[in-house]
């Protein structure tokens, strides 16, 4: 549950600042998710954010900062785990004119990959001195029109990704994606709309693989859904159709398959809210295969106990196909979250938390257990 009034702003003018800190306590008995001989570590966090906004009758401008520093216990002279993410971004909500609805967002992020993921999963995750760190940019925007016949939304969005060290193996796997798409709603009923919705995405991978095929690609993607709102700030979504991956090597296969998306939202009481979210569409492999054929369902409870008590029960089933691997590469993943939080005061959340997880794979050295443990507390003016 929220604190009432939520954190205190500072007034500079205009412009509304809202400085945010969290700290956080974390145990976690497989820091490098490892099948054998996992290692185990305390990990203390510290995540400084602050926000500026400027609210000028219906527009909107925001520019926000977010950081998360990590210090982990198991650390030695040659060996470290410790890290320092940042996110500057910025975006801007506008009204043109009437009917007309546009957003823009910009950000760049300097982030890292725990070692035992992403690049650095299995055995290499124990090997490697440090986490793979990689820096960001993304930019956006989206432009809506609607009217009595339905509305359509167009939308674009541009990301860059460069990985910064261990540039002998991480440098074939910087990215850049342009994404273009649109979406036309048209009602059936109060609240309801059924959706036709298209997207196209461009895969560039500038520094390839010597003596391998490149893994540049194009995907596009036509679903048809429908959106109904629960309440005024309740939406849910469910939309399904094909998409087809296409790369521009002929040595790797063209793919097409059925892919869907779930964004189901219920309030069955006042104090209850159940989400089901899930997905299944290809994603940009790490390390083997062409892709990644991900599909993943997440279901979360959250119950107010009371103004100052709330929890928060989640569970998550996941399989991840990657294609045309040399070994027919399989995973399960399972997570189970629970949380409980307690406001304190208006300016301090306090929390509690645990976290399981599992990966099944049929390829060496890739199944993991993890269990994690958190206590933390969110504080604010």
């Amino acid at each position: 549950a929220a604190a009432a009034d939520g954190p205190a702003v500072i007034d500079i003018g205009p412009v509304a600042v809202t400085p945010t800190t969290g700290l956080e306590s974390r145990f976690s008995d497989n820091i490098y998710l490892q099948e054998n001989d996992p290692t185990s570590s305390w990990i203390y966090l510290v995540r400084p954010a602050v926000t500026a906004q400027l609210q000028d009758r219906s527009n909107l401008y925001r520019l926000s900062y977010d950081g998360e520093a990590g210090w982990y216990q198991e650390d030695s002279a040659n060996d470290r785990n410790d890290y320092f993410d940042q996110t500057f971004s910025g975006d801007i909500y506008i009204l043109p004119a009437e009917s007309w609805i546009a957003t823009a967002y910009a950000s760049y992020a300097m982030l890292h990959e725990d070692r035992g993921t992403g690049l650095t999963e299995g055995e290499i995750g124990n090997v490697i001195p440090k986490p793979v760190e990689y820096d960001q940019t993304d930019v956006g925007g989206t432009i809506e029109y609607g009217s009595g016949v339905g509305r359509i939304n167009l939308n674009a969005n541009y990301m860059d990704r460069e990985y910064t060290n261990f540039k002998q193996f991480t440098r074939t796997r910087d990215v850049e994606e342009i994404r273009l798409g649109t979406t036309f709603f048209y009602p059936i009923a109060p609240r309801t709309d059924i959706l036709l919705d298209y997207s196209h995405s461009d895969f560039n991978y500038p520094n390839a693989f010597e003596n391998l095929p490149a893994l540049d690609s194009t995907e596009n993607t036509l679903q048809a859904g429908v959106e109904w709102e629960i309440t005024p700030n309740m939406t849910s979504r469910a939309q399904a159709g094909g998409t087809q991956k296409k790369f521009e090597d002929s040595e790797r296969d063209e793919w097409s398959g059925l892919t869907w998306t779930l964004s189901l939202l219920m309030q069955p009481t006042e104090l209850d809210t159940v989400t089901i979210t899930g997905q299944k569409a290809p994603e940009e492999t790490s390390l083997q295969g062409d892709f990644i054929n991900r599909e993943s369902l997440t279901t979360t409870w959250d119950h107010d106990w009371s103004d100052r008590v709330d929890t928060s029960l989640s569970g998550t089933v996941a399989r991840e196909r990657y294609e045309q691997s040399i070994d027919d590469r399989d995973d399960y993943i399972y997570n189970v979250t629970v949380r409980a939080n307690y406001a304190f005061r208006r300016w301090v959340n306090t929390y509690v938390s645990y976290s399981y997880d599992n990966k099944d794979s049929n390829a060496e050295n890739l199944s993991y257990e993890q269990n994690a443990f958190m206590i933390g507390v969110d504080l604010s003016l």
